[in-house]
Order: C-alpha cells, then structure tokens, then sequence
C-alpha cells in the first residue's frame, strides 16, 4: 500500500470518524496528511482506540467538550497525548470560550483492528 493511498484511507478515517455521535462534535481533524497517518499508526489491533479529541489542544482556545462520544480512531499514544493536554488546559464541562458543554448521548461505534499498520474499524479494509 503507497502513501497516497495510505493519506487517502487516513483523511477517509478522520472523515467517517465523527459518525454517529448525536449533537456532534467540535469542528478541527488531525492535522496535515502525515499527522493523521502517525495517529492512525498501530502495530497490532491493541495499539488503536477511539478519542473525543480530533486535534492537539496547544492552548486553552482548542479545549473542546467532551460528550462521552469517542468516534475518533486514533493509536493509544495520540489519544493518551491528547487527553493530558485536554487535562493540563480544559476545564471539564465547559468549552473553550468557558461556557457550560452540552449533555449528550451515544451509540456505541465499531471495534477497530490494526490493517497494514493502521487504525481502522473492524472488517473496513480486507486484502
């Protein structure tokens, strides 16, 4: 598998992330083509999980609310990266601009397996 392909399953991924989660989530994605590729980046299916947080939360102006909906398929290191970040910067139950974050309700997503190296949910990609 190329890197174009690799990019265009990745962005794919990212895309399809997000479905499924009623009220939605705060807008952003993993970055450029090689961020999200790293953060799919797995070599085995124990390595992959699923985040609320879709972005690197750098300042207090990226914190986002946190819903209970984790659709996001990323590897453990980016998710764990992310929610300490969250954890350093947020506060819990309210947004960036410090107002109260809606309650929401969630359906539970796919279980994910590592294909060729990459997050993926379960029976998405077969060779």
């Amino acid at each position: 598998m190329g890197p174009r392909f690799r990019s265009l399953v990745a962005a794919g991924l990212i895309a399809l992330a997000g479905v499924g989660c009623k009220g939605g989530l705060a807008n952003g994605d993993a970055g450029d083509e090689a961020g999200a590729a790293s953060a799919l980046a797995c070599t085995a299916a124990t390595d992959c999980t699923r985040s609320e947080i879709d972005h690197e939360i750098l300042s207090a102006a990226d914190c986002i609310c946190l819903l209970g909906c984790p659709f996001h398929i990323m590897n453990k290191t980016t998710a764990n990266r992310r929610m300490a970040q969250y954890q350093a910067l947020c506060t819990p139950g309210r947004n960036a601009q410090g107002q109260p974050c809606p309650i929401d309700d969630c359906a539970q997503p796919a279980l994910l397996e590592c294909s060729q190296n990459m997050c993926i949910p379960a029976g998405l990609l077969r060779e």
